[in-house]
């Protein structure tokens, strides 16, 4: 358990087992535990950092978001604590900040899994951005007007991602399945996988089934 300081604000993080450097960026309104299930299926054999996005968790709380500014968090995290690229997990919101990062940085980044991203707001269905405008107008989270305007990538940064990367999605995923396959088509080394019978949470939050595909993606032994 740690902070780490970058970019104005103090970022909570723990690191948990021994090999291979695995960072995974948990969803919008979560918290590094999201991951504690998958983290203790792969401490044996990778190093997992698990973060604390600002505003989040144990990080320092902020009043407004922006993915630029989560991302520039973890390019600094990055730069501090690593040498050589390392791979990367991102969920949800933690998929969008991977992908700023290979984008930006990709000596950062050797590998990455993105599950339930989005490159632009419209990828999230109409249901899902209905109940996020009400939840704003309850409570005025600015979570909400993070995922409501942002982020606003194209499908020519999509196109400059250089490493390695396993697209995600559940088959009932709140991210349009054409959206999905749409981002995939556009990194150039990509690999798609609907997963069927899942949601946009149901095979990450206290879930292992992730496991062998870090294993294999990741090239891992055990």
């Amino acid at each position: 358990m740690a902070f780490i300081h970058v970019n104005g604000v103090d970022l909570y993080y723990e690191v948990h087992g021994m090999g291979s450097p695995l960072v995974m960026l948990h969803g919008n309104g979560e918290d590094h535990t999201t991951f504690d299930t998958l983290c203790a299926a792969l401490q044996d054999r990778f190093q997992v950092y698990l973060f604390d996005t600002r505003g989040h968790g144990q990080s320092t709380p902020v009043r407004a978001y922006h993915y630029s500014d989560m991302a520039q968090d973890m390019t600094e995290a990055l730069f501090q604590l690593f040498e050589e690229p390392v791979n990367l997990l991102g969920f949800s919101d933690g998929g969008i900040i991977a992908l700023f990062l290979a984008i930006w940085y990709p000596q950062l980044v050797r590998r990455m899994i993105l599950c339930g991203a989005n490159y632009y707001p419209g990828g999230i269905k109409e249901e899902g951005r209905r109940e996020m405008r009400e939840e704003y107008e309850r409570s005025g989270n600015p979570l909400m007007t993070l995922m409501l305007e942002e982020p606003l990538l194209t499908q020519a940064d999509l196109s400059r991602v250089q490493c390695p990367t396993c697209v995600l999605a559940g088959q009932y995923d709140i991210i349009e399945e054409a959206h999905t396959r749409e981002m995939a088509a556009c990194i150039p080394d990509s690999h798609l996988f609907i997963l069927d019978h899942e949601d946009h949470t149901s095979y990450v939050a206290g879930n292992d089934m992730l496991a062998g595909l870090c294993d294999e993606f990741f090239e891992v032994r055990r």
